[in-house]
């Protein structure tokens, strides 16, 4: 049964009731598909039952790395690549922003780079547009993809924020979230530390990924530039996959069982209180077609 809640978002208990209604799903992972660890529950078994009846389905992250790296990452947790047809990610994005330099920011940027960001990211650095790899007073510009080490907070890295806007150093942001639950644990991403940047010490930033209006042009143009009103976004993201579905004129389905879900105390599987949910949607400034517990049919 689905009801509305005072902000005219359809509650619904699952995705079956729209088997048939959308030709195309644009569908968040962390969060959404899976928790970094494992996929969540009934996910994996919803994009299959819209893949059987024809449901063209591209996965878009705010991944910050490289497509090949998600899609590595996906099959190491137990998502295959039978399940979605294309990927795109921000970090994808940013890569290549730096290379061509095709806009007037990025083509102000010089080619020394500092580097935040763990190990595991250090492929963004493996780019014809960049010449070395520098320590922050002999860069030209700053690539952030999220904090070094798990646990990190935003504290870790003000010294360092401070170097690099004494400095004047350009930041390119990889990944505009601002957390991420890995399992039951919440974590910074690159996009705290860009908001930190700007915010407190004024710092020039480039964002790349959702809910930027770029990586959904992107993302309808791969799709051949289909009809906005059979496209569905999914994901749990208000400030970014909501938002940026808005932004795009497509509808979204948002997941409240994830980052969201503390916030609302919803249950697993289940629908928060409307009223919680309309609270929280007026203090965003969003308003996404439908509201589900989790990816599951």
């Amino acid at each position: 049964m689905a009801y509305a809640c005072p902000m005219n978002t359809e509650l619904l208990p699952g995705f079956r009731s729209l088997g048939s209604r959308y030709d195309y799903l644009i569908v968040d992972l962390w969060g959404t598909l899976h928790d970094g660890i494992a996929p969540l529950p009934g996910a994996v078994e919803c994009l299959e039952e819209f893949g059987a009846v024809g449901t063209r389905i591209t996965l878009l992250s705010n991944a910050p790395f490289r497509v090949a790296g998600v899609r590595e990452l996906l099959a190491q947790i137990g998502i295959q690549d039978s399940i979605y047809e294309d990927i795109f990610c921000s970090g994808e994005i940013a890569w290549r922003a730096i290379r061509d330099r095709a806009d007037s920011w990025h083509a102000k940027l010089g080619r020394r780079v500092a580097f935040i960001g763990p190990d595991r990211h250090r492929s963004m650095l493996d780019n014809p547009g960049i010449d070395a790899i520098a320590e922050i007073e002999d860069a030209d510009f700053l690539i952030c993809t999220g904090p070094r080490e798990a646990g990190h907070v935003l504290d870790d890295y003000m010294p360092e924020l401070a170097r690099a806007s004494a400095a004047k150093l350009p930041m390119v942001c990889t990944n505009p979230d601002r957390e991420v639950l890995r399992g039951d644990t919440r974590e910074i991403c690159a996009g705290a530390l860009a908001e930190a940047y700007e915010s407190r010490f004024g710092g020039d930033v480039a964002w790349h990924g959702k809910p930027y209006r770029p990586v959904f042009d992107e993302v309808l143009r791969i799709l051949g530039n289909p009809d906005r009103a059979r496209v569905l976004m999914i994901g749990d993201g208000l400030a970014t996959d909501v938002a940026g579905a808005a932004g795009a004129e497509i509808d979204a389905a948002f997941i409240v069982g994830g980052i969201a879900a503390e916030r609302l105390r919803a249950s697993p599987g289940a629908l928060p209180d409307p009223g919680r949910l309309a609270a929280l949607l007026g203090e965003v400034g969003q308003s996404p077609r439908y509201a589900m517990p989790g990816l599951i049919w």
